[in-house]
Formats: structure tokens, C-alpha cells, sequence
């Protein structure tokens, strides 16, 4: 056996001439992947770069990677659970990445230099920055800015990101248990037993949620299902069906209005976009059957049984909407909001640039009152705007909203390119509508400043952003 030349040894050739054949590729033995092989530049993230990472770290890890996976769907089925839960579920998931962060390390830079959370880091450091010139006290800005903790949860479910099946389903698992607690309290009602129930007002079934959060929750968990009952196959359309009625039938009960109009809004989307990728055309008729028994059984099932209530909340809020008009009347809960929607513009419009800081909103708008000599025993205040953009605008001013519109528009953007390992036939396409239901629903409450809703973003962040990982295969 000849030794190879010193310069073909340099330029990297084999250190004998009569190696041994290499094997042809097969699943025990698969081709090594050329190291820089549809990489280029260090900043770039492509596809190539993060399947490696992640065939590495399961390479490495395959039982740490398991467990750490499982752990992540114990997070994401906590995120329709009360904020202790919440914060509970994410535990688990945050140590395993820590602890596991030699194993996975260089996946962490695929995920934070991908567009969308660069335009998140960036709303960070701008939020954070805000607290130089807040009008509110710091306890106001700590609130508002503590939201952002959740981000720690997209980053621990990052190196299982190749498990999203799992963790969509545990997604879908836990909004179910939530809607259980309605039922549960339903019971409760019926039954006279105070130790089934939670304390809510008349008429607002929103189990262990708050009626408000949890209107705009399973706003999002309607657009999980909605898909796949209109083009998905087989046993996963069955679901999507029921679970889109049934959380139909959730969205109602709770009595919170804007979720209302955001779910008629995200089923008028869903047939859209229906009627638009459906084909044959033989199969569209099935799927607008099928949307309309969705729409027919969650309402009539809702009616049957919250129906007084359902009546009292639409002719409560008509009248709020015309007293708020017609008559300057803006102690109601509606003509509060409509308020609060325009003082925002009004701390847009003085505070262009900077805005009333992160937690300055309420400071703010009890100040503008005062400014025009009115007393505010007449108003009521908030500490946000009930709407995200506008809120986003009055917080950080025009760069706030400009980031706000970037994040929006590449989560949903990404969130509807397929790609392998997003899950079953049309659940896969449910991050995507989630989200889309969580943009509809944000013009009526400020969903990034909202723990729960913040946290169900972080864990959406996972399915939208746009180089994600394919599904491992056995």
C-alpha cells in the first residue's frame, strides 16, 4: 500500500490510494451531506443549513431530543390553560433546552436569524428601550414588557421545531381540555354546584378563561380546525369538522363580541381560500356542505343553549354602539373601546416617533383628558387600546407600527408556505389560519400585550417562521 503524496494529502485527498469502496446510500448508511453544500454567507438560513442541524443534534441526542420534544407538547397544551399553567407548561420545556443546549446549539442561530424574528428582536429592543421615555410608572412598563417573556418558549420549542406534528397536536389537544372547563361549568350552572364553576357574569361561558382572552383563544383554535374540515382527508376531516363546531359553539358561549365578528370573519376567509386551492371542483360542493353544517350545528347547539344570553350580549352592544355615537355615552363597554381606539390615534398623532412609551398608554390618555377639561370620573381607562395596531402605534409610535405590520405580514406569509413535517392533511394548514384569526381578532383586543395570547404567538412562531425543519424520517 503506497502512501499518498505529501501535496494530495494537503489538498485533502484520502491517506491511501486503496481505500475501501463506499457504501451506496441507504437508510442505515445515508450520504454524508457536503459541509457547505447550499449554505453560503454564515447569515444566511437555508433549508439545507437547518435540515443538517437538526439531523445532527438527533444523531447525537436522538433520547435527549425525544424528551425534549414531548416536554414542548406539554407546553403547547398548556397555552389554553389559566397564565399559571401556562407558565407551569413552559417550565419543563425551557430546562430541557438549556440543559440540552450543547447538543443543539447550532440550531438556535437558524431560528433568530430568520426575517420574522429579527423584526421581533428589533420590537424587543425598541420596547425595551421605551422604558427611557414611558409616561407610565415602572410597574406599567413591566407589565406590558413582561409579555415578551414568552418569547423563551419559541426558542426552547426551536430545536423540536422538527417535531411539529406532535406539538400541533398537543396544540389542539389542550384548547380541547379548555372547552371541556366550559362544559364543565355549564354544569355547574345547571346543577347549582359553585364548586364546578368559575366566577363569571351572566351569560359569559368561558370555563377556566377570561371571557375576553378566551374569545380571542379559541378564535385561533377555530382556525386550527377550519382547514382540515374543508380540504382535508379522511378521518382528519371528521375532526376538523367537530372541532370546528364545537369550538364555534365555545367562541359563543363565552359572549365576548369581538370574537364573534372575528369567527364570522375567519370562516368568510376559510371559503375564500376554499373555493380559490380546491381541486377538482367536484369537491368543492362537499367541502361548502360541510361548512355549512359547521356553521348550522355550532350555532343552533349554541342557541339551544345560551341562547337568552346570546340575544341580551347583540342588543346590549347595538345599543352601546349607537349611545357611543349618537350620544357621547363612552362608559360602556363598547363606547369605552371605541374611545380608547381613538385616543390611541390622537397619542399616535402627538407622539409620533417614540409613542407613550411601553406601559405609557393609560398615563397618557388620563393626561389628554385632564389637557381638555374633562373630569375623568366621566371616562374609563385602560391600560391598552383594545385593538393591536393601533395600541402598537400609541406604545412605540410609527416605528412600533411598522414593525408591528412586518411581523404580521411574514408570520402569515411563512405560516402558509408547506413544507415537510407540518403535520396531517389539513392541519397542517391550521398555524396559518390561527393566526389569521388572531390578526382578525386583535381589532378588538390587544392580543401582544395579553399573557395567554402572547404565549400561543410564541408557540405559532414555530409554524411561520420560514426556513423550518423537515419531519425526521425512520
Amino acid at each position: 500500500m503506497l502512501p499518498v503524496p505529501l501535496h494530495r494529502r494537503l489538498a485533502g485527498a484520502p491517506d491511501r490510494t486503496d481505500h475501501a469502496p463506499v457504501p451506496a446510500p441507504s437508510p442505515e448508511h445515508p450520504a454524508p451531506t457536503p459541509p457547505h453544500a447550499g449554505q453560503g454567507p454564515w447569515w444566511r438560513v437555508t433549508g439545507e443549513r437547518v435540515n443538517a442541524a437538526f439531523a445532527q443534534q438527533r444523531r447525537i441526542d436522538p433520547f435527549g431530543h425525544t424528551v425534549h420534544a414531548w416536554l414542548g407538547a406539554l407546553a403547547c397544551a398548556s397555552v389554553a390553560a389559566p397564565t399559571s399553567a401556562v407558565e407551569f407548561g413552559a417550565i419543563g420545556v425551557v430546562a430541557a433546552m438549556l440543559i440540552r443546549i450543547h447538543r443543539h446549539w447550532r440550531t438556535l442561530p437558524l431560528l433568530f436569524l430568520q426575517p420574522l424574528m429579527l423584526v421581533l428582536l428589533a420590537w424587543t429592543l425598541l420596547a425595551l428601550a421605551s422604558r427611557l421615555w414611558t409616561l407610565g410608572p415602572h410597574d406599567a412598563w413591566v407589565d406590558e414588557f413582561g409579555v415578551l417573556r414568552f418569547g423563551i418558549v419559541a426558542a426552547a420549542l426551536w430545536p423540536v421545531a422538527d417535531r411539529r406534528a406532535l406539538l400541533l397536536g398537543a396544540l389542539v389537544f389542550g384548547f380541547a381540555v379548555a372547552q371541556l372547563s366550559q362544559v364543565v361549568h355549564a354544569l355547574g350552572l345547571a346543577l347549582e354546584i359553585d364548586a364546578m364553576t368559575w366566577n363569571r357574569l351572566p351569560g359569559r361561558n368561558s370555563g377556566w378563561l377570561d371571557p375576553v382572552v378566551g374569545g380571542s383563544l379559541l378564535t385561533a383554535a377555530l382556525g386550527l380546525h377550519l382547514p382540515a374540515a374543508l380540504w382535508g382527508r379522511g378521518r382528519w376531516r371528521v375532526l376538523g369538522a367537530l372541532g370546528s363546531a364545537a369550538t364555534l359553539l365555545g367562541i359563543l358561549a363565552t359572549g365576548t363580541r369581538g370574537a364573534w365578528l372575528a369567527a364570522a370573519g375567519l370562516v368568510g376567509i376559510a371559503c375564500v381560500v376554499a373555493i380559490a386551492r380546491i381541486k377538482p371542483r367536484a369537491r368543492l360542493g362537499r367541502a361548502v356542505l360541510i361548512l355549512l353544517g359547521v356553521v348550522a350545528v355550532g350555532s343552533a347547539a349554541a342557541w339551544l343553549t345560551v341562547g337568552d344570553q346570546l340575544r341580551a350580549r347583540f342588543d346590549a352592544g347595538r345599543a352601546e354602539i349607537t349611545g357611543a355615537i349618537e350620544h357621547k355615552e363612552f362608559q360602556t363597554d363598547t363606547g369605552a373601546r371605541l374611545l380608547m381606539g381613538w385616543w390611541a390615534l390622537e397619542a399616535l398623532k402627538e407622539r409620533p416617533l417614540g409613542g407613550t412609551g411601553v406601559g405609557g398608554y393609560e398615563a397618557w390618555t388620563r393626561a389628554h383628558v385632564e389637557s381638555q377639561e374633562i373630569d375623568p370620573a366621566t371616562r374609563r381607562f385602560h391600560a391598552h387600546a383594545h385593538n393591536a395596531l393601533l395600541h402598537a402605534a400609541a406604545a412605540l409610535g410609527v416605528p412600533g407600527l411598522g414593525l408591528a405590520i412586518a411581523f404580521v405580514a411574514l408570520a402569515i406569509i411563512g405560516s402558509a408556505r408547506r413544507q415537510s413535517g407540518d403535520g396531517p392533511p389539513g392541519y397542517a394548514d391550521g398555524p396559518c389560519f390561527a393566526l389569521v384569526g388572531l390578526l382578525l381578532v386583535s381589532a378588538f383586543d390587544s392580543v401582544h400585550v395579553n399573557s395567554q395570547t402572547g404565549a400561543l404567538l410564541a408557540v405559532l412562531l414555530i409554524f411561520a417562521v420560514r426556513s423550518r425543519p423537515s419531519e425526521p424520517r425512520a
